[in-house]
Order: C-alpha cells, then sequence, then structure tokens
C-alpha cells in the first residue's frame, strides 16, 4: 500500500496500471493505492518531485484503557448547592 500526495497547487490525474482506470488528484489530496496499481507515470510524476509517493503502513486501531472516573463524595450528593450554578467571576 503506498500513499500518494499531490505536491502541486494544481489538480493532477494520472492513469493507473492495470486497467484502463484513471486517478485525479487535487492540490492538498493523499490518497492510498495499492501498489499494483502504481503506474510509470505515477513513478515518473514521484521522480520530478509533483506527487510525494511512499509507503503506508495500515494504521491499527488502539484499544481503549479503561478510565478511572473519581469517586462521588456524600458531600457532593447531598450538598446544599446541588443543582445551582456558580457565578462567574
Amino acid at each position: 500500500m503506498f500513499a500518494i500526495k499531490n505536491l502541486l497547487f494544481q489538480p493532477l490525474t494520472f492513469h493507473l496500471a492495470g486497467g484502463g482506470r484513471g486517478l485525479h488528484l487535487n492540490p492538498p489530496e493523499r490518497i492510498r493505492l495499492e501498489e499494483d496499481y502504481i503506474s510509470p507515470e505515477i513513478d515518473a510524476a514521484a521522480k520530478r518531485g509533483f506527487v510525494s509517493l511512499t509507503p503506508a503502513t495500515p494504521t491499527v486501531p488502539e484499544p481503549e484503557t479503561a478510565r478511572e472516573e473519581p469517586a462521588e463524595t456524600e458531600m457532593e450528593n447531598t450538598g446544599a448547592n446541588v443543582g445551582k450554578r456558580r457565578k462567574r467571576r
């Protein structure tokens, strides 16, 4: 998998390898493509500095750790100011 980013301030269009499909990149756009779709035209554009062609590592979401929430005290639940808003200073 490769990440392709347009480095120019104009849209670019490329032919993809392995079929009659094309790729359109707007100026700040970044797209991920399989290695099979990288054409010689895209390689030439990367050598000329028109696009950035970098190997993209698949992002694996990290599992969320359990958050410790502060324990409520009796004072918070039975206090005189329950439900009242504090005045801004």
